[in-house]
């Protein structure tokens, strides 16, 4: 595939959900803590604010004692008096500087020696009661026997009994569920002295009841948008995946297509052990689908083409890769066991023979048959005749395209499998055929010259034509252009070629000016690849002058391409050519996406119109436009248009109305013998 391709595949495979997942996560972690320090800060307030109340009173307790202390009361008679005094008042504990008890009051003390405990933000040192339930550990703060047990409390505050009475719900709100005793410190002037009042922690229902309302609270703010995170996150993962499989999917038959049969093959051979195994490329082709669906319909050729993949998805294991490729064919890359070479290929051809068999099956009471082509793909497959391939940067389009050229190379009804190495070694026969024969033929006057008429859209006159080769050979006849043309044009035979049909064209306007026969300019081809040839020009003058023949009878026509190759030497040998009095043409222009900058550059007497701007169903369309536009261009450049490929009288009414000066295609003759244009040219005269 082309790099933007790759490109535009991986935008779309790209996964995009995973910042969804991330921020959901990130969101779900953060709304959690919020949660966790909300009910932790809401529970130090609680806890927080019943120890400041008792604390205020531990305060006035502190402050009798001090008093009586200061005016010369000892302090088991202070503390006694603050306890009559203040009434219902608190434990109190009272130890000298070495830690000494002074005077007690109530049943139970603090534990001074193992555990201290302190309230965080407030001033007082707060201490256990030895009869308090801290499970044996230290604990930082009264608030962690509410947070640790807090499981247990929930459950007692939200336990209503049926058995219990209260007369208000408010009773049930106040009701204390938790009471935890503990011993605060308070600064108090006794001489020494250490002061401590006893308090109790009382939690009631209606704390409890807060503190869970205000953590549901917070859970359900924040649980709208988690779920709408959470739902936006499996509706982009579900999207994603609904994604990549209409990417893959094929429209026809709902299985793979062939952008899953490409990015498959090359992960496939991508992995270095899959490198040492043998695949087969295959183009499994159903014959005369056209014809079946004719006489069935589209729907049930649909339906086949489904009932073939289901059948394939079933019989392809789980490392072999299929797919739908065109109407009627199927891509397949299939494993080939076998000690060699010439196992692999038995195993591929017994296995797919069984393969077509059970298709052919698929609908007994219609007569299916299908042929298959085969591109073996060995392991460190080396350079041969017929393919080139390499496993890391495999052409997964090339190699079908060499098993389709099998499957569709000379079928009978008796042989279904084709290899690919068969068709390709006749193609490099037929190849070194033509090598081995081309310099003869030319020796022998094999290549012979047709002329194809230019006629004057206006008067129907004949005006000029194009010389083109053909090579009659004794053993195989007549052998058109595209048989042998790109093969010369390869080995550089071309140029030979062109000198060839160059001098016989000279030689033949040479013998009408003898014969004072009429005589029209004949066009003669130059391949790009004689510009390479240092002189042309001279050698083209040379070469003409050897006949006698005059230079402005004989045109020279480059095609588009060679305007792309060297174009300072281009230009410089078309000045040249013009500078010995030849006209030069630009060839099948419009063919190569045409620089109009060379038209600028470069001097030129006539343009071609390329034949493919007036064929297809654009006729008289945007082909119009560009046909007019380049009549138009090359008028003001003052160079000439011909026209080739007409075949239809509307066309040449489009071109007269344009002002076009000649026309060549089959609607006024096709390409004829030399004879045959003599008496043409003869009878127009």
């Amino acid at each position: 595939m082309t790099k933007i391709k790759e490109k535009t595949l991986k935008n779309l495979k790209r996964k995009r959900f995973w910042p969804s997942i991330v921020l959901f996560l990130t969101f779900s972690i953060s709304s959690f803590l919020i949660i966790v320090i909300g009910i932790e800060v809401f529970v130090t307030y609680v806890v927080g604010s019943k120890i400041m109340n008792q604390s205020e009173v531990a305060q006035e307790t502190a402050y009798v004692i001090e008093q009586k202390v200061q005016y010369g009361e000892d302090i088991p008679h202070a503390v006694r008096y603050a306890n009559f005094y203040l009434r219902n008042a608190n434990d109190m504990y009272v130890v000298d500087e070495h830690g000494k008890c002074v005077m007690q009051v109530g049943d139970t003390k603090p534990i001074l020696e193992q555990y201290a405990l302190s309230v965080v933000g407030e001033a007082y040192e707060i201490y256990p009661d030895v009869s308090g339930n801290y499970s044996g550990m230290p604990i930082s703060s009264l608030k962690d026997i509410f947070l640790l047990n807090m499981s247990d409390i929930a459950e007692r505050a939200l336990n209503y009994s049926e058995y219990t009475y209260y007369e208000t719900q408010n009773e049930w709100l106040k009701e204390v569920i938790v009471e935890q005793p503990y011993w605060v410190h308070v600064p108090a002037d006794l001489r020494g002295a250490q002061l401590y009042v006893k308090g109790v922690l009382e939690i009631e229902r209606q704390d409890v009841i807060y503190v869970l309302y205000f953590g549901a609270l917070a859970f359900l703010l924040l649980f709208l948008p988690l779920t709408f995170m959470f739902v936006n996150t499996i509706l982009n993962i579900r999207t994603q995946h609904q994604m990549s499989r209409v990417l893959y999917m094929d429209p026809v038959t709902g299985g793979h297509n062939w952008l899953y049969f490409q990015q498959a093959v090359l992960k496939l051979f991508s992995k270095a052990w899959n490198r040492r195994k043998t695949y087969a490329m295959v183009d499994i082709h159903l014959v005369h689908y056209l014809n079946y669906i004719s006489c069935y319909g589209s729907e049930k050729g649909e339906e086949l083409l489904e009932s073939m993949d289901s059948f394939l998805q079933a019989r392809i294991k789980r490392t072999e890769i299929y797919a739908h490729n065109s109407r009627a064919d199927f891509g397949l890359v299939i494993r080939c066991r076998g000690a060699n070479e010439e196992e692999c290929k038995a195993y591929c051809y017994k296995r797919l023979r069984s393969l077509l068999a059970e298709l052919a099956g698929l609908q007994p009471e219609k007569k299916l048959h299908f042929h298959a082509g085969v591109c073996m793909l060995y392991p460190r497959q080396k350079e041969r005749d017929w393919l080139v391939f390499s496993r890391k940067n495999a052409d997964v389009e090339q190699l079908f395209n060499l098993a389709n050229t099998a499957q569709q190379f000379n079928h009978v009804e008796s042989e279904q499998i084709y290899f690919f190495n068969e068709k390709m070694l006749e193609q490099r026969r037929w190849e070194q055929w033509v090598e081995n024969n081309m310099q003869s033929a030319l020796a022998a006057g094999e290549f012979q010259v047709y002329l194809q008429p230019k006629y004057n859209p206006v008067d129907k006159k004949l005006v000029g034509a194009e010389a083109l080769v053909r090579w009659v050979c004794p053993e195989h006849g007549m052998i058109m252009p595209g048989r042998f043309i790109p093969i010369f044009e390869a080995n550089g035979f071309i140029r030979k070629l062109d000198d060839y049909m160059l001098a016989l064209i000279a030689k033949l306007q040479s013998e009408w000016t003898v014969e004072r026969k009429k005589a029209v300019p004949i066009s003669v081809n130059i391949s790009r690849a004689h510009f390479a040839q240092a002189g042309l020009a001279e050698h083209i003058s040379r070469l003409v002058d050897g006949y006698g023949s005059g230079h402005n009878m004989i045109e020279l026509e480059v095609t588009e391409s060679a305007f792309f190759d060297d174009k300072k030497v281009l230009i410089d040998t078309v000045k040249q050519l013009r500078a010995y009095g030849f006209p030069v043409s630009m060839d099948d222009f419009g063919a190569g996406y045409s620089s109009l900058n060379s038209l600028k550059d470069i001097p030129l007497d006539a343009l071609k119109l390329d034949a493919e701007f007036f064929r297809g169903e654009d006729e008289m369309g945007r082909g119009e436009i560009i046909v007019r536009e380049a009549i138009s261009l090359a008028r003001e450049l003052r160079m000439k248009v011909v026209a080739e490929g007409i075949e239809v009288r509307e066309q040449v009414d489009f071109l007269v109305g344009l002002g076009c000066d000649m026309i060549q295609g089959y609607y006024f003759a096709k390409p004829m013998p030399v004879s045959e244009f003599e008496q043409l040219m003869a009878r127009d005269a």
